[in-house]
Order: C-alpha cells, then sequence, then structure tokens
C-alpha cells in the first residue's frame, strides 16, 4: 500500500472519529436534561476553528476537510444550543 493510500485512510478515519467524537457529550446532555459541566467557551472556540478550516479547505479546494468540518460545526452548534438551554446560563 502506498503512503498516499494510507494517509488517505487515516484522513478519513481521523474525520469519523472527530466528528462522531461529539456525539457522547450531546446525547449524555440529551439524557440528563442537564449541561452545567460543558463548557460553553470551548465549543464556541471549536466552531470558529471550524469555521477557519472550512474557510481554509474551501480555498484549497479540499473537500473532505471542508465536509469534516462543516459536520462537526453543525454537532457543536448542537452541542452550544443544548447548553445554553439546559446549562442556566452562559458561564463557563
Amino acid at each position: 500500500m502506498e503512503l498516499q493510500q494510507v494517509a488517505s485512510i487515516a484522513g478519513s478515519l481521523g474525520g469519523i472519529l472527530g466528528v462522531i467524537a461529539f456525539f457522547p457529550q450531546a446525547y449524555r446532555i440529551v439524557q440528563r436534561r442537564s449541561a452545567r459541566d460543558v463548557s460553553l467557551s470551548m465549543y464556541i472556540a471549536i466552531i470558529t476553528g471550524c469555521a477557519l478550516w472550512m474557510f481554509y479547505s474551501y480555498v484549497y479546494g479540499l473537500i473532505a476537510l471542508f465536509v469534516t468540518n462543516a459536520a462537526i460545526t453543525v454537532i457543536a452548534l448542537v452541542i452550544a444550543g443544548l447548553r445554553l438551554r439546559y446549562g442556566g446560563g452562559t458561564h463557563g
């Protein structure tokens, strides 16, 4: 297997894991109806970082990177919304 093939597989797996890593947090918030322990500022940083990666990937035509970061942005926005709904405010 060539190095580029290995890199492609690694990138795909990294993207998939990066997206699914947020699902347990969202599930736990919905399950407990509480998000007090969730850092809103962390999710704002994640959303901002992903937006910057999306801009970068758009400029350089890196579709997989764009899609991965778009998916993470959507999930992070949901979690930030859940934090605002179930977290009792905007602290943290």
